[in-house]
């Protein structure tokens, strides 16, 4: 009986003793693959805040896409603490950071490992003309940005860029040169930025007419101050079209046809020409010296006699239609036949 205990008390302690084994051999592996876990994060870690990995200046950027800005200034519109690890950087975050600028309509970023950069691939708005904006009309203000530094209210712009769209780019002239922008020639005085769609729609018809007519007859500003008669400033003067409508091409063809008036009279006496009715132009003028037709040859240009006008009020004039050889009473143009 003695033997049959004490064997079983051999074999418990062994037991115990091969368990005791397992648990420390168990306990060995655990702080191996804690140790092999935390030295390849520790590597990662390493590896990434590296200076290899780092995007430590804007040499290390590339702009692709840009004609209007320049790489500079594209770069500058980051908002990057240099250095900066490279997974640190979102690129769905600088896209939208370089959309938020306005005169980017489109932006996307990719990250490059070998060697660490970034790819910045950018399509600009193209800005067709300066828009100078009407003041707000009480009770339609539209939502005024706030002064980050001060939490008051941000004037509202008065100028921006105006691309084909009717897109508004809040930005003054100085500033736009300061980018480095080629500004475009033609003004849009009184615009607001809810006649957008009108806009795109008239400079569409504009610009077509302009690529199709050679030699079409330059616009410098369109005042928009009053939609009910749009008011183009020319080489020729002043043309009032009334508001936009479908006869704004048949209107654009009938101011290149008096592309010959400088040669048949003075431009400082006429105050405006009327293109309301594009079959019917009118001309508005001031009291001057009549020309009339002194040729009896019909087939010749006719040539210009003058008389004085009753008048000498600037202010007074006279409405004429260019294509009629009616003679008026008051002071106004008659134009010769070939018109």
């Amino acid at each position: 009986m003695a033997d049959i205990v004490s064997v079983s008390r051999a074999e418990l302690a062994n037991r115990r003793r091969r368990l005791r084994q397992q648990r420390r051999w168990r306990a060995l592996q655990g702080i191996w693959r804690l140790s092999m876990v935390m030295g390849m994060a520790g590597g990662a870690v390493w590896l990434l805040t590296h200076p290899a990995w780092v995007i430590a200046s804007p040499q290390q950027v590339e702009v692709e896409g840009n004609r209007l800005l320049s790489d500079d200034t594209v770069k500058s519109m980051l908002e990057i603490d240099y250095p900066k690890a490279l997974w640190q950087l979102s690129s769905e975050a600088i896209a939208r950071q370089l959309e938020s600028q306005g005169i980017i309509a489109q932006a996307s970023v990719t990250r490059h490992l070998f060697p660490p950069s970034l790819t910045l691939a950018v399509q600009e708005r193209d800005p067709v003309a300066i828009a100078v904006l009407a003041p707000p009309i009480a009770g339609h203000e539209t939502a005024i940005p706030k002064d980050s530094t001060t939490n008051a209210p941000s004037p509202p712009p008065t100028t921006g860029l105006l691309d084909a769209t009717g897109f508004l780019v809040p930005m003054d002239e100085t500033t736009a040169l300061d980018a480095g922008l080629t500004l475009p020639t033609l003004r849009v005085v009184g615009f607001r930025v809810e006649q957008h769609e009108e806009w795109a729609n008239f400079y569409r018809d504009l610009s077509q007419h302009q690529q199709q007519t050679p030699g079409a007859i330059a616009i410098q500003e369109i005042d928009w101050s009053n939609p009910s008669n749009l008011i183009l400033t020319t080489e020729l003067g002043s043309v009032h079209l009334g508001g936009y409508s479908s006869r704004f091409p048949a209107q654009l063809r009938a101011l290149d046809q008096l592309r010959q008036l400088p040669t048949k009279l003075d431009l400082s006496q006429v105050i405006y020409i009327d293109l309301q009715n594009p079959d019917k132009p009118l001309i508005q003028t001031r009291d001057m010296r009549l020309p009339s037709p002194s040729s009896s040859n019909p087939d010749d240009e006719a040539s210009w006699d003058q008389e004085t006008g009753t008048g000498s009020n600037a202010e007074t004039g006279s409405l004429t239609d260019p294509t009629s050889s009616d003679t008026v009473s008051d002071p106004a143009i008659a134009p010769p036949a070939a018109w």
